[in-house]
């Protein structure tokens, strides 16, 4: 008897495993990329012509690229891509 409860529970969980619902790539409306450096130590002008600009130069050539800003401020520096 006990045998016989621990198959139908395998069998219950084998079968409802099957119905389980997975979604592994979810639909994504719009697909940003922040690109974060960091620089300590250096000043906004800095950032923004040994960082910030060399990375604009090579990141400009991804496919299918819309919009792309950039903010330099001292310590860091962000550009994002759409």
């Amino acid at each position: 008897m006990t045998a016989l409860v621990y198959v139908a529970i395998a069998i219950i969980g084998i079968f409802s495993f099957s119905k389980l619902p997975v979604d592994l790539f979810p639909n994504m409306g719009e697909n940003h990329i922040m690109v974060f450096t960091v620089y300590a130590g250096a000043s906004a002008a800095d950032i923004e012509n040994n960082v910030t600009k060399p990375l604009e130069n090579v990141l400009n050539s991804v496919s299918d690229l819309k919009e792309m800003t950039s903010s330099s401020k001292e310590n860091y520096s962000i550009i994002t891509m759409e």
